[in-house]
């Protein structure tokens, strides 16, 4: 009888076990956090010698960190049209902020359809004003008006942002839900509550922790009359406003039951915004403003260029996903290469929405995000903005060509990415061959593209 009490026991126990070890049944909650205009290495466990980012490293502690994901775009739309739709964005011929995704589906449509409660809260910028309202894209619930903290304020700018996504998560607690949190943080102005600053008073840059391409900024600002450390305080302090936030957003999940089920992505649009970028100056208010302007002090690390440029410091983001039912905890993936375009083939791979994989730009990288093994592409990376002569660019593998399509002095370059992140060694001459392979791609590409754009004239869309 004890024999046969023990093996009991003992079949419970393996049979639990292989409970926590399978797969949820139920199909995951997803949150998609996106920074704006955040650069590749803002946050501590990216490499900032000051950032305090304690939850979105915690995030990274809990999940996986990727070191080779690149936005699909050099601003704010292109970059969110690519993550929306997986398609790239110079192939939309009215641009989306200002037409909308026309006939392209959208992953919250196709979720939608299949169960998932949807909501946007935070920046839109994928479509004109009049579209947000319910029902556009399948999304039900849609706040996208400006973050509301003033500087007397003590909560952070986007804290009405992460305020209502966490109602919403209350809402649909019995799942499955989707929602998209974009934040305006670290987008122009960064003028963060002085609360906040005070937090960083003690910070006194050492330009020698920081990568040689910050070194530029840094010279920008002393030029402009600017004090580096006060600018980098304020940088610092709207990041760890917005960190703050998030962590609030991560203890409600928890407190609900759901992290064990819930994927939770964070990421930043681009690189980040150039420092001092272009404003006019009439008067005190805008004497003001450019001084604001001098707060954009996000890094890069290695990369060099920022938003706006083809370079990598433009186009590679921090990715980082947590889903403790399935995403390996405390690693890093330095092999996959993957897009903001992957997104929407990723997801419906994971929640079993059927696509044609053709239609899309992206392909599913979910082995990379559960660690079964480094993700290789089929297609190569795209890049291109929506004018008839803008440059373009490619990476498949290791290399990187940025190829200039109009005489605006630019010069033909390819960089081994792999061997040269920073991109310090242009090997045009060294390696015809590849030149030639992939400069036929990009030409092939770029004649399916629209001969003319209907835009905004908006630089920074």
């Amino acid at each position: 009888m004890k024999l046969a009490a023990l093996a009991l026991a003992c079949s419970l126990l393996v049979a639990l076990e292989t409970l926590r070890a399978a797969p949820p049944s139920a199909k995951p909650n997803i949150i998609f956090i996106l920074a704006d205009d955040s650069g590749y290495a803002d946050f501590g466990c990216y490499g900032h010698p000051y950032a305090r980012t304690p939850n979105i490293d915690q995030l990274a502690t809990e999940g996986t960190r990727f070191t080779q994901f690149y936005a699909t775009g050099v601003t704010c739309c292109p970059s969110r049209t690519g993550w929306m739709t997986s398609k790239w964005p110079a192939s939309y011929p009215t641009y989306p902020a200002n037409g909308g995704f026309a006939d392209r589906v959208t992953i919250t449509e196709l979720l939608h359809q299949n169960g998932y409660a949807t909501g946007h809260f935070g920046k839109w910028h994928i479509g004109p004003e009049e579209q947000k309202k319910p029902g556009t894209y399948g999304i039900e619930v849609i706040s996208a008006g400006e973050s509301g903290a003033k500087k007397a304020n003590t909560s952070g700018r986007d804290a009405p942002i992460y305020d209502e996504a966490i109602k919403f998560i209350e809402q649909h607690q019995s799942g499955p839900f989707y929602l998209n949190v974009w934040s305006h943080i670290s987008h122009h102005k960064v003028d963060p509550p002085q609360r906040y600053i005070d937090l960083f008073k003690d910070v006194k840059v050492d330009e020698t922790k920081f990568a040689e391409p910050m070194q530029e900024k840094f010279a920008s600002c002393k030029a402009q009359g600017g004090d580096v450390s006060e600018h980098m305080r304020a940088y610092l302090a709207d990041l760890f406003s917005m960190d703050e936030d998030i962590g609030r957003l991560l203890k409600r999940l928890d407190e609900l039951g759901l992290r064990e089920n819930t994927i939770v992505v964070f990421s930043s649009d681009q690189g980040p915004a150039p420092i001092g970028a272009p404003a006019k100056r009439v008067g005190k208010s805008d004497d003001a403003n450019a001084q604001l302007r001098l707060n954009a002090m996000g890094y890069s690390g290695i990369f060099r260029g920022g938003k706006h440029g083809l370079s990598e410091g433009g186009v590679r983001v921090p990715l980082i996903v947590r889903w403790p039912a399935r995403v390996p905890a405390q690693r890093v993936d330095d092999k996959s290469l993957l897009s903001g375009a992957d997104w929407l083939p990723t997801l419906c791979s994971i929640t079993g929405v059927k696509i044609n994989a053709s239609n899309f730009d992206g392909e599913d990288t979910s082995v990379a995000w559960f660690g079964q093994t480094e993700f290789v592409r089929t297609k190569p990376l795209l890049w291109k903005t929506s004018a008839p002569g803008s440059d373009a660019a490619i990476r498949e593998g290791p290399w990187k060509l940025i190829r200039p399509t109009r005489k605006n002095g630019a010069e033909l370059a390819l960089y081994d990415i792999v061997n040269d992140p920073g991109e310090k060694h242009n090997l045009v001459s060294r390696h015809p061959d590849v030149v030639k392979q992939l400069s036929a791609k990009v030409a092939a590409w770029v004649a399916t593209l629209p001969k003319a754009y209907i835009k905004t004239d908006d630089p920074d869309k």
